[in-house]
């Protein structure tokens, strides 16, 4: 194995272990773990019809706007390319919306960037599947 397969490898096993401890995070309402695992000019496009920053989304955290009963992350594939790390994958999950909890089936793009404190979650879209009011 070249070396920059081998970087490539062990970059590529890094975001996976990531993807899944910013899924607990979130999840969990970590606040803390957010905060270190999200980009300062981290910006989302949700399902919600949402483009928001890491601030806005931290607020939404922290108020219970965005409240995860379940939440499953399923990476499909990782590709690197030097300080670059794309995530595509699906996610099934509960949502509270205090009106109702859904559950959604989505598909998600997540980019990391290898930044001097680490890896950070720097860019995510979410594209819905299929919504399932539960109550």
């Amino acid at each position: 194995m070249t070396p920059a397969a081998k970087r490539n490898s062990r970059d590529e096993r890094e975001i996976e272990d990531l993807e899944q401890r910013e899924a607990k995070a979130l999840h969990a309402a970590d606040i803390a773990s957010l905060q270190a695992l999200w980009a300062d000019d981290l910006i989302v496009n949700s399902t919600a019809n949402l483009i928001a920053g890491k601030q806005i989304l931290l607020e939404m955290v922290k108020s219970g706007a965005l409240r995860l009963k379940s939440y499953e992350r399923r990476p499909v594939r990782i590709a690197t390319s030097g300080d670059l790390a794309v995530c595509t994958g699906n996610e099934v999950s509960q949502v509270d919306a205090q009106a109702a909890i859904y559950k959604l089936f989505v598909s998600y793009m997540n980019v990391w960037a290898k930044r001097p404190s680490g890896w950070q979650l720097v860019a995510r879209h979410v594209g819905l599947i299929e919504r399932v009011t539960t109550q």
